[in-house]
């Protein structure tokens, strides 16, 4: 999808692959290649660094951010069911501008917690403190198109976005050394917790969405495209119209268990936005699906249940 289109065509299009699959590719993004192209090299830089220098930013109990040390999470648990730990080591950031306003409570305070940079790495705060702010952009650019393809106006998710409490994270999948256990993947199946993720993926491939029919189908890659998918708080907006689709990574048979390197940007609403269904997706006599959820606890809970 070329965001450089009309708006008035992409609502349409938007509405009608988010109602089948919840994942499509975007060009035409506006985010700078230099830029992108910084954050993405030092996150391989950081993951080629000594261990030792790795868990130096490890957070300590509580925090959200930083590094996630090889088979630390286990996103098959987010769905409330035991699954075995993830392939993949992750470092991550949040918003990298504090909020003015007061917290409401401890939980909201802690997703605007201190950033925790690698000193052995000094360039990487700068580059994914300048990507980080491309991204957020981007998000609300989605945002916008994704109220229009709903029948909304298109500032209608602003107040909502405004205080954004994002985060940002470079996954690394190693080249496999050992046996995974049996149900062990590069990354358990799950759903995305917030409105919208945007990945930046390499192509050694791996990333699979559940179709329909209960099919797992391969998302390839596309040279300066962002995958985009749809979260667990948009589905509840729009009382399922649009799919927060499972997905997994994979190690794919061709690449052999080649290293892989993904950047997803997970966009979310403010701590205190309320999620209930929107009005133009109920339809006389239906009831919405979902109670009403604040955005904030929702994603941390999910959050939580993901630790190992």
């Amino acid at each position: 999808m070329d965001l450089t289109s009309d708006p008035v065509v992409l609502g349409p299009q938007i509405d009608a692959i988010c109602s089948q699959v919840g994942f499509f590719q975007i060009v035409g993004h506006g985010i700078d290649d230099e830029i992108a192209d910084r954050a993405w090299g030092l996150a391989r830089e950081f993951f080629d660094l000594p261990l030792e220098q790795r868990m130096a930013v490890a957070p300590p109990p509580g925090h959200p951010y930083g590094y996630a040390p090889f088979a630390a999470e286990s996103l098959g648990r987010s769905l409330g069911q035991p699954a075995p730990p993830d392939l993949k080591e992750a470092f991550g950031c949040g918003p990298v501008d504090r909020p003015t306003h007061r917290f409401h409570d401890a939980d909201e305070q802690s997703v605007y917690a201190a950033n925790l940079w690698p000193s052995a790495l000094p360039e990487l705060e700068v580059a994914w403190t300048t990507y980080y702010r491309a991204m957020l952009g981007l998000g609300g650019r989605l945002m916008s198109l994704f109220a229009l393809a709903l029948q909304l106006p298109p500032s209608y998710f602003d107040a909502m976005i405004d205080r954004s409490a994002s985060a940002m994270r470079a996954i690394n999948y190693p080249t496999s050394a050992t046996p995974a256990v049996p149900g062990q993947l590069r990354a358990g199946a799950h759903t995305d917790y917030g409105t919208l993720t945007m990945l930046r993926q390499d192509t050694v491939g791996g990333l699979e969405v559940l179709d329909t029919r209960g099919n797992w189908v391969a998302v390839p890659s596309v040279p300066g495209a962002f995958v985009v998918n749809i979260g667990d708080l948009m589905a509840r907006w729009t009382n399922d119209r649009w799919r927060s689709t499972l997905h997994r990574v994979v190690e794919p048979v061709e690449a052999g268990g080649a290293r892989r390197q993904s950047m997803p940007f997970f966009h979310n609403a403010n701590w205190d936005a309320a999620v209930t269904c929107l009005p133009s997706c109920l339809t006389p006599g239906t009831a919405a699906i979902h109670p009403p959820v604040l955005a904030g606890p929702h994603l941390m809970a999910k959050f939580r249940a993901a630790l190992v």
